[in-house]
């Protein structure tokens, strides 16, 4: 076995522990055909992947009861949203953060308000902002996973640009 062949082998099992780990469920075939009638099946599969896997992470992050209360892509998007600004220096009103996501402003209020009461956001004025309880154990560790991640899928990505054919 040539090393390079030995390199590539190794890499692809690195990539697909990486994955794993995060269940099987996570874990690309490259095998399996996607049906045809779904245009860019492949470059979209590893997308929804590195995107399941990033929700699932911070899930895995913030605990059990954080997902229990807030099932919601909403809440979700408002906390990352807040964490931007927050780690910007820009505490952000309510009107903002649904303007900039597209959101009814009563819905920013709920989600902001729950937030609040879990202790994950503090309203300064009329704007809000993070509080340190963002900053969960073994941080450095996670944030290598998720970059991980999106590395792989950007490999994999980049296999793809120009195997498939013409974008659909």
């Amino acid at each position: 076995m040539a090393l390079s062949e030995h390199h590539s082998e190794t890499s692809a099992s690195a990539e697909a522990s990486k994955w794993s780990a995060a269940g099987e469920e996570f874990v690309v075939l490259d095998n399996v055909q996607p049906p045809a009638r779904l245009a860019m099946a492949r470059e979209r599969i590893l997308l929804s992947r590195l995107y399941l896997g990033l929700i699932r992470s911070l899930n895995d992050d913030y605990g059990a009861e954080f997902v229990k209360q807030n099932d919601s892509a909403t809440f979700r998007t408002i906390g990352i949203y807040l964490f931007l600004r927050t780690a910007m220096c820009s505490p952000v009103r309510a009107s903002t953060v649904a303007q900039a996501l597209k959101l009814p402003r009563s819905t920013v209020l709920r989600r902001l308000e729950e937030m609040i009461k879990q202790g994950y956001v503090e309203r300064i004025g009329n704007a809000y902002r993070v509080t340190d309880k963002v900053n969960i154990p073994d941080l450095q560790r996670r944030l290598q996973q998720r970059i991980d991640m999106i590395l792989e899928t950007a490999r994999e990505l980049s296999k793809l640009k120009g195997t498939e054919g013409p974008a659909h």
